[in-house]
């Protein structure tokens, strides 16, 4: 007997496998696999999170509007370019479900986030991996993968697990040299942390140029993973066909609620992010000391090199610290260690200092 069969092109897709998974053997105490905020949301989070309780049976707001007018009186930009989802994971996937098909191609950065390559396959497109020189990506290299069938390019803005961006003076080449046909899309979930001046996450772009999109993530530095909300920024003539195809309540009341306390909330975000900093320069002059190499761009982790980072990987759990392998994207050599707080950092250190196999 037949069965129903889904699109060809889902067949290539490898099922994506987060953080959380703990293999057998291995106390899960000490996480530091999925880039979360150890300190998780602030206290005006928590509170809004306790007391919604009196209207859970009732539908949310399927377009999140003061949500959105909050994003939007926070980064100083128009509401109606916003678009609210699940995550940022979400608001990728809806930009290849509206802008990607068969036959068309999705740029994707060497190394890149997971997601990409699922949501080109998952709409019947065919990803395009740009190569890094060295970990980083260059204009050249995005350019010469450019071709008429180009629909998407997915920038990490900074990457993940490569951690690396490009600057603004490169940007702007960028933009100038690429197709105005072309989606760029700035992922920058990790725009908080950056504060380096050659950094912009993405809002002037997308004002000047119609073909930009940012994506940007409450999971990060605001600490509210298991809340799933992100939040994408265009110009109208893109966000209009992306709520077309939105599910209609794509977030959830409490999400809404809890981002927009969140946001009111920028003195915590500051701490968290001052903490991350003092703690990841301590880190890498602990790793160099070791030996370890370590990929050290801006965010809130690192890539550490092993002789056998499979080895390692157990050593750690088996020592109740869990951290991510990297092999799924193509870097088996590498484990990515979040930065978690100062007492967690250093019982890494201790732990791998007695490793027999670094």
């Amino acid at each position: 007997m037949k069965s129903p069969k889904s699109t060809q092109s889902i067949y290539a897709i490898s099922p994506y496998v987060g953080g959380d998974v703990t293999p057998t053997g291995f106390v899960r105490r000490v996480v530091l696999a999925s880039n979360e905020n150890p300190y998780g949301p602030s206290e005006a989070v928590k509170q809004v999170v306790r007391d919604y309780t009196n209207i859970i049976h009732c539908y949310p707001s399927g377009a999140a509007n003061n949500l959105r007018q909050a994003i939007a009186k926070s980064h100083d930009i128009d509401s109606d370019w916003l678009v609210t989802g699940n995550g940022s994971e979400d608001i990728l996937h809806m930009l290849a479900r509206t802008f990607a098909g068969p036959g068309d191609e999705v740029l994707i950065p060497q190394h890149g986030f997971g997601v990409y390559k699922i949501a080109t396959l998952a709409v019947g497109a065919t990803p395009i991996i740009v190569p890094r020189v060295n970990f980083k990506l260059t204009v050249d290299a995005i350019m010469a993968r450019v071709t008429e069938r180009t629909k998407i390019f997915y920038l990490d803005h900074p990457g993940n697990p490569i951690a690396h961006y490009l600057t603004n003076s490169e940007i702007d080449e960028l933009l100038e040299r690429m197709p105005n046909n072309v989606l760029v899309v700035f992922d920058s979930a990790y725009a908080e942390y950056m504060e380096n001046a050659d950094y912009h996450p993405g809002t002037k772009w997308v004002q000047k140029y119609p073909n930009v999109v940012m994506a940007r993530s409450f999971s990060k530095a605001y600490g509210m993973a298991n809340l799933r909300l992100g939040w994408l920024y265009a110009q109208p003539a893109i966000v209009d066909p992306i709520q077309r195809i939105r599910p209609p309540f794509n977030t959830t009341g409490i999400s809404q609620a809890a981002g927009i306390a969140a946001l009111n909330d920028q003195s915590w975000i500051r701490q968290c992010v001052a903490l991350n900093q003092e703690i990841l320069v301590k880190f890498i002059v602990n790793m160099e000391e070791l030996k370890i190499p370590i990929l050290s761009f801006s965010s809130n982790f690192v890539m550490a090199k092993f002789e056998d980072a499979t080895k390692v990987y157990r050593y750690l759990g088996e020592k109740g610290l869990v951290v991510r392998p990297m092999g799924a994207y193509d870097l088996p050599n590498y484990l990515r260690i979040t930065i978690g707080k100062a007492e967690e950092m250093n019982e890494l250190v201790n732990v791998l200092k007695s490793c027999p196999i670094r």
